[in-house]
């Protein structure tokens, strides 16, 4: 399929990046041609450089602030949403004069306001109007039956507010933004300038959203997208003017007439412009439906001015904000961008963009014109039936005007058009709604926040939440190079986090709190920085401050006790043991087997090759243990947690051994049982299903253990080695394999809740190699031989096994799991896959024997 994007901006950018990913992840294949008549891409993200007495600075004029970054990955930073309002009087001098960028000393700026009854009934009013906005915004977002036809006035006069409000706060905000006069603010419609206010976030005093902006500017976000298409095959024309789109003659399809005469022919077109440029691109052929909806987006004008004036921001400093309106009531307002302020930029020489100035500003840098959809009802209107048109004939349109004027509305429409053309539903566009956390939530952000702002220094961490704020903690560095771009979905995200710890960030994830950007390392980064914080910190000699009487400390500890206790019920007594087993191991056979390798060996491998298999790095792992335990044909080899039966296959078919493996998993037997059978192995290998304390009494030439060690529990160790010393023939070698925590922290680990414990090991364990090592001397006559730390081709094996298990999540639902099981389990992978790359627990292969075994061999 051959598309044409005409239009270069944001619209046809995204537009054009949509279609070509689809057609990278496997969909039909698409052809895409962006037409731009413009020299370069990225129609109003435009950045230039200026000189402020130091250096060159690079500023963005038209894209400031913007919510749909991080889905490109280029760098951001947090940008200040605040705004002032400066009314003048006849002759000049200061009506009202508030701001919301500097708390209280900026909204008291003029000192006069305090004794004003009108000023704190306007200040009382904002707050209600905040309120009853989003109500009205709630009601008509999810009930398309209401009306929108309703005016600002209406809503105004509806809901009782002052003049005082409408003059210091309202009309300011609407004239400074549409360029419209204050008469004609109260005509528009109600339910464009409520959304777009609250998309803004116009609608509070203080605590104001601090949106994402391009750290490097905006031209690194084109030159990305740039990038992007032609690594994917778009063929882009700059300076290239597209003079008609017309259909074929007695053909399906389109032609596009360049303004030079050349042409090409498409199957579908993307107009990425203006309404009224799309009109007159498709000329005669418009349809009336077309015409009409589209004609009744209309644009003004507006002179905009890089200046360094600052005239036209509010006389008071304090009131200074990232938006500045300014103005009359009776001549209308400007707003004034204070580009210092917006993208962190240090200079102390102030770089203001303003739009629409009564006049000529002092000190102007540039200045341009551009144009803005006036938010007539007329518009709101023809918005709601933009689905009559698009794509009814094999055209799409998308712009800003499918919003309210902005960037982020054009990459939004952009996407939707695409999506549309390629046969998924094409929805109007919908902001992401703002988090608004109950007060006991909001807490617990705060508390999130501080925290983290104390605790994570290296590493780079960004929380984005839906509607548009953003946390940024740390930076990348050579001790910890990662990033990671959290997106919160839900403001309970910080109260699990805050108040369990651990377990809580993993129930935040998979109860959909919050997800990654990043959907294999995001994750995985995340974790990786907060380890390496934790051991910063430590080597530092940093304890972490705790509020003890704090109330969310309280609720901390008694989530933390309810953990405690359950753990406590899991003890691995001989009978409790067996339940913990089950609830893992007897998930289902067939659902392991979505996940690991052909032999079913569920532990750690040990890889030689970088881009080596899995099964074949599993298949050294178990020779590396045979040999190990130096197995040969009359010897009996005892299993303990034989799983399903790999080891026993590959050891009798390398050595002829006898072999007898124990599991307390009924699947695990029954799977195993069946491969051996499989193989004709039933005369040398048998299984038992028994607790490794109630093995009939033998003696083997060797024993064998791996992964299940970690089973047994702190206070059955001892037993443990107990029955090896009982079991094991005199000359025999006992090998283990068992993941290991640092010494320094398993006093810590083993009574603290952890969500491995929680969720998928009921009863488990990870020792430190100095427990086993103190249960080996307390209960046994064993000596250390060799140890082996494999631990760090565990991450490359739980990498394998995740890839695994999402590639075949569709069959894990078909097997009757759900959704939450799949995020439980991803994050158990990557949870534990974090854990070895950091080299925070390991894996180690452990030889023991008796002093003076001949089997070993003189030195």
């Amino acid at each position: 399929m051959k598309v044409a994007v005409v239009g270069g901006g944001v619209s046809g950018l995204a537009a054009a990046h949509e279609l070509l990913l689809a057609a990278s992840g496997g969909g039909d294949g698409v052809r895409v041609t962006l037409y731009e008549q413009e020299e370069s891409l990225g129609g109003h993200a435009r950045t230039v450089a200026v000189d402020d007495g130091t250096g060159r600075v690079h500023l963005d004029l038209g894209f400031m602030c913007f919510n749909q970054l991080e889905g490109l990955g280029v760098e951001m930073e947090r940008s200040d949403m605040s705004f002032s309002v400066s009314t003048q009087l006849k002759g000049g001098s200061r009506g009202c004069e508030w701001g919301n960028g500097n708390g209280i000393p900026g909204l008291l700026a003029q000192k006069t306001n305090i004794l004003k009854p009108s000023f704190w009934r306007m200040v009382r009013e904002i707050i209600k109007f905040k309120n009853d906005a989003l109500t009205y915004l709630e009601d008509h977002e999810h009930n398309p039956d209401l009306d929108h036809n309703e005016t600002l006035g209406q809503f105004i006069q509806s809901h009782g507010y002052s003049p005082s409000f409408q003059e210091a706060y309202l009309i300011p905000v609407c004239t400074g933004m549409w360029s419209c006069s204050p008469q004609d603010v109260l005509s528009l419609s109600a339910f464009f300038v409520l959304s777009f206010c609250r998309n803004n976030d116009l609608l509070q005093l203080f605590r104001h959203t601090q949106l994402p902006t391009v750290k490097p500017r905006s031209q690194s976000y084109v030159n990305k997208v740039k990038g992007e298409l032609e690594s994917m095959g778009c063929l882009i024309k700059t300076s290239c003017r597209v003079k008609s789109v017309s259909s074929l003659d007695g053909a399906a399809g389109y032609r596009v007439l360049e303004n030079d005469g050349s042409e090409e022919t498409f199957d579908s077109v993307i107009l990425g412009v203006h309404a009224p440029n799309a009109l007159k691109l498709l000329g005669a052929e418009a349809t009336h439906q077309e015409l009409r909806i589209l004609g009744a987006c209309q644009y003004v004008q507006r002179d905009i001015y890089l200046h360094c004036d600052q005239n036209l921001m509010p006389q008071n400093p304090s009131a200074w904000s990232a938006w500045n309106f300014l103005g009359t009531t009776s001549r209308g307002f400007s707003v004034t961008y204070w580009l210092n302020q917006i993208q962190k930029i240090g200079s102390v020489r102030p770089f203001l963009v303003t739009l629409n100035p009564p006049g000529v500003p002092d000190h102007v840098l540039l200045k341009w014109n551009t144009s803005l959809p006036v938010p007539s009802v007329a518009a709101a209107k023809a918005y709601l039936q933009l689905d009559q048109i698009q794509g009814k004939r094999g055209i799409w349109f998308c712009g800003a005007y499918q919003g309210h004027g902005f960037h982020e509305d054009g990459l939004m429409a952009g996407k939707a058009a695409a999506q549309g053309l390629l046969g998924k539903k094409c929805e109007l566009l919908l902001y992401p709604k703002q988090i608004i956390p109950s007060w006991t939530v909001a807490g617990a952000r705060l508390a999130f926040t501080r925290f983290f702002m104390q605790y994570v220094s290296i590493g780079n961490l960004i929380f984005v939440e839906a509607g548009g704020s953003v946390f940024s903690f740390g930076k990348a560095c050579n001790k910890c190079p990662v990033k990671s771009v959290v997106r919160v979905h839900d403001p309970l995200f910080y109260w699990k986090a805050t108040t369990e710890g651990e377990i809580g960030l993993g129930e935040a994830y998979i109860n959909g709190y919050f997800s990654c950007l990043d959907k294999r390392e995001g994750l995985l980064n995340l974790i990786l920085i907060l380890i390496a914080n934790r051991d910063e910190r430590k080597s530092r000699g940093i304890a972490r401050k705790r509020r003890w009487g704090s109330p969310l400390h309280v609720i901390a500890r008694l989530s933390y006790a309810k953990y405690v206790l359950r753990h406590a019920s899991r003890k691995n007594t001989a009978a409790q043991t067996r339940r913990n087993i089950s609830q893992h191991y007897d998930l289902s056979n067939d659902f392991f087997s979505l996940f690991l390798d052909k032999s079913m060996t569920y532990s750690c491998a040990v890889f030689k090759m970088e881009n080596e298999s899995l099964e074949a790095a599993q298949q050294r792992k178990l020779s590396l243990l045979i040999d190990k335990a130096k197995v040969e044909r009359e010897h009996h080899v005892l299993d303990i947690g034989s799983g399903w039966g790999s080891l026993a296959i590959q050891m009798v078919k390398q050595t002829g051994c006898k072999y007898t493996g124990v599991t307390l998993s009924e699947e695990q037997l029954k799977y195993a049982e069946s491969k051996v059978r499989e193989a004709g192995l039933e005369d040398h290998i048998t299984f038992l299903l028994c607790d490794y304390r109630l093995i009939p009494p033998y003696k083997y030439d060797a024993i064998i253990s791996c992964g299940m060690i970690e089973h047994v529990g702190h206070e059955y160790m001892d037993e443990f080695f107990a029955c090896c010393e009982s079991y094991l023939a005199e000359d025999g070698i006992l090998v283990l394999q068992f993941i290991s925590i640092a010494e320094e922290r398993y006093e810590q680990y083993r009574r603290r809740p952890h969500f491995v414990k929680e969720y998928i090991f009921p009863g488990g364990c990870i020792p430190s190699l100095a427990r086993v090592m103190s249960a080996m001397t307390t209960s046994s006559r064993f000596s250390i031989e060799h140890v082996e730390n494999i631990g760090p081709n565990y991450y490359t094996t739980l990498m394998h096994w995740r890839d695994n298990f999402m590639a075949n999540k569709d069959q894990v639902l078909e097997l009757g799991f759900d959704e939450k099981f799949i995020l439980i389990w991803e994050f158990y992978l990557i949870y534990s896959a974090a854990g070895f790359k950091s080299r925070a627990v390991g894996d180690y292969q452990v030889v023991f024997s008796r002093p003076g075994n001949r089997r070993l061999g003189m030195p």
